[in-house]
């Protein structure tokens, strides 16, 4: 399992990476998904890598759904870049 950094959690409404919300963008798939621990309870989930594109910026990240329905951002460690 490579190393991600928990990022944080959403209801979907907003949530911003490097000054970017998401949510207001196209996501592209990226077509890879890997493993990620929910810093809560430790639970296991595979969530798929998108990228966003806004302006100068191109943002990768994992996304998914937790089981209480918010949303998961993850990003790849910088160990592994």
């Amino acid at each position: 399992m490579k190393k991600y950094t928990f990022l944080g959690r959403s209801n979907g409404r907003k949530f911003c990476i490097q000054g970017v919300d998401v949510f207001q963008n196209q996501w592209q798939s990226l077509g890879e998904c890997d493993i990620v621990l929910d810093p809560r309870d430790k639970v296991p989930y595979s969530f798929s890598s998108y990228k966003v594109t806004a302006g100068d910026k191109t943002i990768v990240f994992l996304a998914g759904k937790f089981r209480d329905d918010m949303w998961g951002f993850y990003q790849r460690g910088k160990e592994n870049e």
